[in-house]
């Protein structure tokens, strides 16, 4: 996003001007729309409608220098990566583990737990610290999968720190 901001300065007016204020509001619906939308597991499309209109920009431009021409050229680049970037986010947040991998993960377990329940240990106590505490073990393990597998929500997630800084970048130019 970055990148699509600064080589607009290289492209003619009145694109350059607009190609930025697209970037900052294709920043902005990120920050403030998508990463909500995302974590609420709704699929963003508000940045689409932007994204589509910085390809719109760009393809209008008639560059007249070697220089507008170059960055015409890497802005177009820039557009596809962005473009890449964004399909890759929405294939993340709407991938879930396949449900064969849920029942692998809860048969394994049991099996696991129901397998240290006949170890045939003579104390009954220590028999049940052990059982306890392999059953906490595999209960975490699933939690922390389960919690992995949405990468825009619960505890461990994608932040967009990186849109706000390139945000805050923009905004300061």
């Amino acid at each position: 996003m970055a990148h699509t901001y600064r080589l607009a300065q290289g492209l003619p007016e009145p694109q350059r001007a607009h190609l930025q204020a697209l970037a900052r509001l294709y920043a902005e619906a990120v920050i403030n729309r998508d990463w909500p939308q995302m974590a609420n597991r709704e699929e963003p499309k508000q940045a689409d409608a932007i994204h589509s209109e910085m390809w719109k920009t760009i393809m209008s431009t008639r560059p007249v220098s070697q220089t507008e021409q170059i960055a015409e050229d890497h802005e177009i680049s820039e557009l596809r990566s962005l473009a890449q970037h964004r399909l890759t986010r929405l294939s993340q947040n709407a991938t879930r583990l396949p449900n064969v991998l849920w029942c692998v993960l809860l048969a394994g377990a049991s099996l696991t737990i129901i397998s240290a329940c006949t170890f045939g240990v003579q104390n009954g106590k220590l028999q049940a610290v052990q059982v306890l505490g392999l059953s906490l073990l595999l209960s975490l393990s699933l939690v922390a999968i389960a919690d992995i597998h949405r990468p825009f929500q619960g505890l461990v997630h994608v932040r967009n720190y990186a849109f706000q800084r390139v945000l805050q970048s923009m905004q300061s130019n």
